[in-house]
């Protein structure tokens, strides 16, 4: 399993610098950002209090630097994005909805890959907490693994349901 000290590790060795500052001052809920082209990351300083939520984020943000945003992605945090027209935003969104997806699909695959996620789940550790606590990460990154897994099945022409993946408690 990665811990988040390896993955703090991992930032030193892909030659990313991590900030942690108050995030919250001027954005209430932001927990990180990544500028990839600076190669830098910058957390909440919150975070190091949440173990879980720390690697869950610092992974997404890790994501974001491998996998930069296209062009059109910050016209979705500009101030004149909904002077834009209804079609223009649309493609805005289905932008940044891809951009996010990249970074996300590679957070999960690095702390919860395909092989291991499913070894737990056949031994019976199947519901959110179980596989938050399993993989030392947090419930909505188990509901992200959960969603690609199914997305990836589709895609191969498979329908697999949550409750296929994940038992109610």
């Amino acid at each position: 399993m990665i811990t988040l000290d390896y993955l703090i590790l991992m930032v030193e060795g892909l030659n990313i610098r991590l900030i942690y500052r108050d995030l919250n001052k001027n954005n209430v809920g932001l927990l990180g950002e990544a500028d990839a082209s600076n190669r830098t990351i910058t957390l909440d300083c919150s975070l190091v209090d949440y173990p879980r939520e720390h690697k869950s984020v610092l992974a997404e943000e890790i994501g974001h630097v491998l996998y930069p945003p296209r062009p059109g992605h910050i016209a979705y945090h500009a101030r004149g994005y909904y002077d834009t027209d209804h079609i223009e935003r649309c493609n805005i969104r289905a932008t940044v909805a891809q951009d996010e997806r990249m970074a996300l699909d590679w957070a999960t695959g690095v702390l919860m890959p395909d092989v291991e996620f499913w070894r737990v789940v056949e031994e019976g550790e199947n519901t959110l907490w179980q596989l938050a606590d399993w993989f030392e990460v947090t419930e909505w990154f188990v509901r992200i693994k959960v969603g690609y897994i199914r997305r990836k099945a589709r895609e191969n022409g498979k329908r697999l349901k949550w409750n296929d993946i994940i038992r109610r408690h």
